[in-house]
């Protein structure tokens, strides 16, 4: 209450003499309630007597307002603090109140941090509510905007965050306090309490680390928990969803680890390979995961891909897809996942980089096809080629290894149990394809896996056997100088070989202990050879572990098997040259009178001429028979020519080359002559 007083000449008249005299003055009173806490318990109509300086004043309630509240625990209302500016109030002052109210409350407890007031139980759940949010706020487990949350508070305090109605801009925050307990400190983003964070482990691929050289440690890869939001502004990745969700294949694309499961492609979180969440939940980063899902009209789950120019080439079982950005950085916004074609795939046997195309395997058929597609965008047509046109029966429908070498334009292809593996060759000039080439290797042993390593193709065996073959000659196998020229000799699975015990008397040569002497003896003939001129290879007896052989071979030497070289020649037709392709004349009379075979390095072979109603012609060629050279000399020869008579119409003969020999067969060319009628056919 404020009483105040102001004086002055009165205008009334004067109690002395009952005249208005300029001697005489007033005072006129003002009084001012103000009402500081409305308290409880009053109606319309109390009264309360109020003394000042002595003085009674009756203070009648005009008007009352009943609120109601619900405080079951405790209705807690401070003292009221004074209004003026002459006396100091601070935040202490009224949390002491708070918290003195508080006091005794069965099962809470309470903690004064900052300008608030902890309030916490273990035991019973609670709920407070504020009558004047504008004088105090109070904060759950939710806030409605971030600009309600306290400079301090508790350590490890979560609060959602609402922001609207939208479940979708919903985001947690954790308060980390500097000193790990109360105070000051800063409002983190973290997820939502309870909820599960990460993956079923034994449903989460393994991790395979080379350890030590002969070491590889088997163990589970340090897959990242999720760190902000829920399962709607932070979902689980498409692989993790359900247990019905498998992963078909792990890829490696720009920074990023690649899960391919159902029809989406899952992207990690660049340079985090094992983080597959958002980074926040509050906006969209460049760092976030990102999960796309293939556009189809039928039903397309992923199973492989491959890293392409262009971006990752992503294969379904009948057709084919784009993982692209058209940005300069590849986020959920800018990365596009679009249908390039529709071919079928050999899930079991994965693409195949051919430098500037790929390659790829169709086994929908009877026999497989090898396509090779190139200018893969997301714009437009790609080329796609079936190189195995020419050669439809060639690959099996059951191949399952496929395998390259870039460098030496070779595409080989196998599969396990098998002793054969189907080659193809090809040679690029800049963006034009000059020739290719189909052939077959076969084996001593059937294969289990194979794979390239930079000029080297390597194959394990069904005896456990890790081999390889030379791809370009190494300066490591064995050859024979002769005249400024290098000679390589072949035997396939060669090995060095020394320490053999020559026996004067015999004139043998024993090589005891051998471990692989056995490795096989019934596909392949075991021959030594040396590199030194004048020794030609012998063909050793087995017995054990102990190899036998004519002659003095206790010097270095090589051992290994001989393997038939065969090529048979296709039909021969006159051929002209149309735009950029070659077309035979078939209607043609075509009279072979000699073929004329050009050999580069040339030692021993034989060829053999199959005709129609007589018996086969077989030439047996030696470069240079034994008793013309030096003894110590190679009976080699660097290129010849060799004249086959003929005399057959062209389609009364095949002809083959064949060689089972250490020696070199290098065929440079073949030509023909004979007798050509063009029998005056035409086009209609």
């Amino acid at each position: 209450m404020t009483v105040r007083g102001q004086q002055g000449q009165s205008t009334s008249y004067s109690v002395d003499d009952g005249a208005s005299d300029v001697n005489d003055w007033g005072c006129s009173y003002n009084d001012e309630l103000t009402l500081l806490h409305g308290g409880e318990g009053w109606s319309t109509g109390d009264t309360v007597t109020a003394t000042l300086e002595g003085v009674n004043y009756t203070i009648r309630v005009s008007d009352s307002e009943a609120t109601k509240q619900k405080a079951n625990l405790k209705a807690v209302r401070p003292n009221p603090t004074p209004f003026d500016a002459d006396t100091a109030v601070s935040a202490a002052t009224i949390l002491g109140g708070i918290a003195d109210e508080l006091t005794g409350i069965s099962n809470v407890s309470y903690e004064v941090i900052g300008n608030g007031v902890y309030i916490y139980s273990d035991s019973v759940a609670f709920n407070v509510s504020v009558v004047e949010k504008d004088l105090m706020k109070a904060i759950t487990l939710e806030a409605n905007d971030i600009t309600d949350l306290p400079l301090q508070c508790k350590h490890g305090y979560i609060v959602k965050v609402l922001n609207s109605d939208s479940d979708k801009d919903d985001y947690y925050l954790k308060f980390n306090a500097e000193n790990g307990v109360s105070g000051t400190g800063s409002w983190e983003e973290c997820a939502e309490p309870g909820i599960k964070k990460g993956y079923t482990a034994d449903r989460m691929p393994l991790t395979i680390q080379r350890t030590a050289t002969t070491t590889f440690t088997v163990d589970r890869a340090a897959w990242s928990l999720r760190e902000v939001g829920d399962d709607t502004t932070n979902a689980y990745p498409t692989f993790a969803k359900d247990e019905d969700q498998t992963i078909s294949r792990i890829l490696f694309w720009r920074n990023r680890l690649v899960i391919l499961s159902g029809e989406n492609a899952i992207c990690s979180q660049p340079g985090n390979f094992y983080n597959f969440w958002h980074k926040s939940a509050l906006a969209a980063s460049p760092a976030d995961r990102i999960d796309i899902a293939c556009s189809s009209s039928f039903p397309s789950k992923l199973v492989d891909g491959i890293q392409i120019n262009n971006g990752l080439l992503i294969f379904s079982t009948d057709q084919q897809f784009l993982l692209a950005t058209d940005d300069s950085i590849l986020t959920n916004d800018t990365a596009k996942l679009s249908s390039v074609s529709t071919y079928n795939y050999n899930k079991k046997v994965s693409p195949i980089s051919l430098g500037k195309t790929v390659g790829f395997l169709d086994s929908s058929g009877a026999y497989s096809k090898f396509f090779e597609a190139a200018n893969l965008a997301s714009v437009g047509e790609p080329d796609i080629v079936n190189q195995s046109t020419i050669i439809p029966k060639l690959i099996g429908q059951d191949i399952n290894l496929l395998t390259n070498s870039r460098e030496n334009g070779l595409v080989l292809f196998g599969k396990a149990t098998s002793d054969s593996v189907i080659v193809y060759k090809y040679l690029n000039v800049g963006n034009e394809r000059l020739q290719s080439a189909w052939f077959k290797w076969k084996l001593v042993n059937p294969i289990r896996y194979h794979f390239v390593v930079g000029d080297q193709y390597f194959f394990l065996d069904d005896k456990d056997y890790l081999q390889s073959i030379n791809l370009v000659q190494a300066s490591t196998d064995p050859s024979i100088d002769q005249d400024g020229v290098n000679y390589l000799l072949h035997l396939d699975n060669y090995v060095a070989l020394s320490g053999g015990s020559y026996n004067a008397t015999t004139r043998k040569t024993t090589f005891s202990n051998v471990a692989w002497a056995g490795y096989s003896t019934s596909n392949g003939s075991l021959a030594l050879t040396s590199s030194v001129g004048g020794k030609n290879f012998v063909k050793p007896t087995i017995n054990g572990t102990t190899l036998t052989a004519d002659g003095d071979w206790s010097g270095n030497i090589f051992a290994g098997y001989l393997y038939d070289y065969q090529v048979d020649f296709p039909r021969f037709y006159v051929s002209q040259n149309k735009g950029q392709y070659t077309v035979g004349d078939v209607n043609s009379s075509l009279v072979i009178h000699r073929i004329k075979v050009s050999f580069g390095r040339i030692g021993l072979y034989n060829s053999t001429l199959t005709r129609v109603g007589k018996t086969p012609f077989i030439d047996e060629y030696e470069s240079t028979p034994a008793d013309y050279i030096e003894a110590t000399d190679a009976p080699f020869l660097s290129e010849d020519i060799r004249t086959i008579p003929v005399y057959e119409k062209n389609m009364n003969f095949d002809f083959s080359i064949k060689s089972t020999h250490p020696a070199p067969a290098t065929i440079r060319s073949l030509a023909f002559e004979g007798d050509y009628s063009p029998m005056f056919y035409r086009a209609v």
